[in-house]
């Protein structure tokens, strides 16, 4: 049985419909933060694989190696 059906009156039923509202919302935006995360993931991964042979020559300078 929903909650709004329990609530005794009409303001608190208006209330436990709003929390519900937002809640629902946040929700929402939780899933979208989620996809746009699955997005940039999939995206950099996909970088990952067109660049993987192409890194720079390191070369020899004094005691270190500097690559660039």
């Amino acid at each position: 049985m929903p909650i709004a059906l329990l609530a005794s009156s009409s303001a608190e039923r208006v209330r436990v419909s709003s929390a519900d509202a937002i809640r629902r919302r946040a929700l929402e935006r939780l899933y979208e933060r989620r996809d746009a995360v699955e997005y940039l993931i999939r995206s950099l991964e996909g970088y990952e694989k067109c660049h993987e042979g192409r890194a720079a020559a390191c070369i020899d300078i004094s005691a270190g190696r500097k690559c660039s």
